[in-house]
């Protein structure tokens, strides 16, 4: 996991100093480097860049976007793990609502 994260970093810093801090790769970034992060036990940290991840995806995207129910969906994980279950269950009813305004019901 030290050796993904470093290459991540690396990867990261790159595309801030190429494509500013609010590109939507950049929440790509943010987003695949989180998990790496829970898989260490990380929730503080990994839940900092899931964050940084969707106030990317909401200023592009809005607030009615499939990856942003993604996002929100991650983080639900993320507060799981921590044993916040109310707190998990708002963010998972929050991406479900996305996903139902955006595909419906069936």
């Amino acid at each position: 996991y030290d050796r993904a994260m470093e290459l991540y970093e690396k990867c990261l810093a790159i595309q801030l100093g190429t494509l500013g801090p609010g590109h939507p790769q950049v929440a790509s970034a943010y987003k695949d480097m989180a998990p790496v992060l829970q898989a260490q036990g990380q929730y503080d940290r990994d839940m900092e860049l899931y964050e940084k991840c969707l106030a990317i995806q909401l200023g592009i995207l809005g607030p009615g976007h499939l990856d942003v129910a993604s996002t929100y969906n991650n983080m639900a994980l993320v507060l799981k793990a921590r044993g916040q279950y109310d707190q998990a269950m708002e963010l998972h009813e929050k991406g479900l609502s996305i996903l139902l305004d955006t595909l419906g019901p069936g």
